[in-house]
């Protein structure tokens, strides 16, 4: 019988030799946390069930803050916690996680808002912040959209000043307020060269850029400038106006053209002197070189003015 009871011993002292010793509380490097607390299961793993007591508060959104390992020992110990071991960790570091507004999103929701003020098109409104605004850290759990709650504007220099707010972020976010202007704008050429006086414009040269639209009221459109020519010189990459272009002389005034007659039927060409400047279409007063009779006719082609049986009323010029 004592034989079998020393047997009996044996294996119960082998058994709980084979079974492994409970794992100590071990403090971690680092922790993220989503709240505004922190907990034993954010610090300690192998918390034996008081994982979700708290113990501090945690920094504030997108914020790191350094937590002496002896601290977090000391708080888990006043809550029951004993045995806490920390290993080579001298610091936890711990991170709140955020939702992060930045300066684009910023821009992005004034651009939409000063285009339904405006009644423009989002791709006409040029935003400038006044400087750089520092990316925004709000609650993790704030998912909602960024929304301009204020937009006060200038409509004559496009000064704004506007506040926002994200949905659901809750009283404690503070709202976010920024100034700087908001400017409607309108596509305009410019010339890829410098232009000078009666040279034509092909579209190849002209860049269509985009201009304050308070500044450029006739402005003329790149799809409006190919074909035309400038009236005065013109610098690479001047916004062109309404008053810089004109249709392409064909006659300068001064010049000799070859007057045709036609009518009837019949055809007459002769030399004649040009009394006025013409492009073409432009009905202008040439003089026959021979008879010295002035008559009005069409300009058809370069240094070409055609009189018809029933010729039209002289440009003025």
């Amino acid at each position: 019988m004592s034989a079998m009871i020393r047997i009996l011993s044996a294996l119960a002292l082998g058994s709980a030799l084979a079974l492994p010793a409970s794992a100590a509380p071990t403090l971690r490097a680092e922790a993220l946390v989503s709240g505004d607390i922190v907990t034993v299961g954010d610090l300690i793993d192998g918390a034996d069930g008081l994982e979700g007591v708290a113990l501090f508060r945690a920094p504030d959104p997108g914020q790191t803050g350094p937590l002496p390992a002896a601290a977090a020992i000391a708080a888990a110990k006043r809550i029951g916690l004993s045995g806490v071991e920390a290993g080579e960790v001298r610091q936890i570091f711990v991170t709140r996680a955020s939702r992060e507004v930045t300066q684009a999103e910023i821009e992005g929701a004034i651009t939409a808002r000063a285009a339904t003020d405006y009644g423009a098109d989002v791709e006409a409104i040029a935003v400038t912040l006044d400087g750089a605004v520092a990316p925004v850290h709000l609650d993790a759990a704030a998912r909602g959209a960024l929304e301009v709650m204020r937009f006060a504007a200038d409509p004559k220099t496009g000064r704004f000043d506007a506040v926002l707010s994200v949905a659901g972020a809750g009283a404690a976010a503070s709202p976010i307020r920024v100034s700087g202007s908001a400017v409607e704008t309108i596509e305009v050429a410019t010339p890829s060269r410098p232009v000078a006086r009666g040279e034509i414009l092909s579209a190849a040269e002209i860049r269509a850029d985009r201009r304050p639209k308070s500044q450029f009221p006739d402005a003329v459109a790149p799809s409006e400038a190919a074909g035309l020519a400038a009236k005065r010189p013109i610098r690479e990459g001047q916004p062109l106006r309404a008053g810089d272009l004109m249709r392409p002389q064909h006659v300068d005034r001064g010049s000799f053209v070859t007057l045709i007659y036609a009518g009837s039927g019949l055809s007459l060409s002769l030399k004649a002197k040009a009394l006025a400047a013409g492009a073409a279409g432009d009905v202008i007063a040439v003089q026959n070189v021979q008879s010295k009779r002035v008559v009005n006719g069409v300009v058809t082609g370069p240094s070409e003015v055609t009189v018809t049986a029933a010729p039209t009323a002289v440009a003025r010029r």
